[in-house]
């Protein structure tokens, strides 16, 4: 009668492994979980969602730029990254891109506003005569 083993961590019973000779050990690399490529994909994911909240712009360049490193970092199985990582790169370029144009179009439409444009016609307008009024 064979002795039964337990597992000291889940308290449960330990099986015999079983071991295929003809299995492919690629093929069980590829059913592992890749995490950063993982990792890649869901700050690919965070960082669109943050670009399309308009305030939170400069987070998504951020989580965009991490998505790309995971991406870079993540190891190839089977001579590709595999799609995970892939959409990751993709969610994270899509974001900074998206990000840098909402800034921008942010910015010029304060510069361009008429009120911003009033604004500093006014305080141009008093430093010039406080500036050259006594030298005349």
């Amino acid at each position: 009668m064979s002795e039964k083993r337990y597992d000291p961590y889940t308290g449960y019973e330990c099986g015999e492994e079983k071991h295929d000779e003809n299995m492919d050990p690629s093929a069980d690399r590829e059913k592992q979980n890749n995490g950063s490529a993982l990792a890649s994909m869901i700050l690919g994911i965070v960082s669109l969602v943050l670009m399309i909240s308009c305030c939170c712009s400069p987070i998504a360049i951020a989580t965009g730029i991490a998505a790309i490193v995971c991406f870079a970092v993540s190891p190839k199985i089977a001579g590709s990254k595999g799609g995970k990582a892939l959409a990751g790169l993709i969610c994270g370029i899509i974001a900074i891109i998206g990000s840098v144009l909402l800034i921008l179009v942010f910015i010029f439409n304060i510069v361009l506003s008429d009120e911003f444009q009033q604004e500093f016609q006014k305080e141009f307008n008093e430093s010039y005569y406080e500036q050259y009024d006594e030298s005349f």
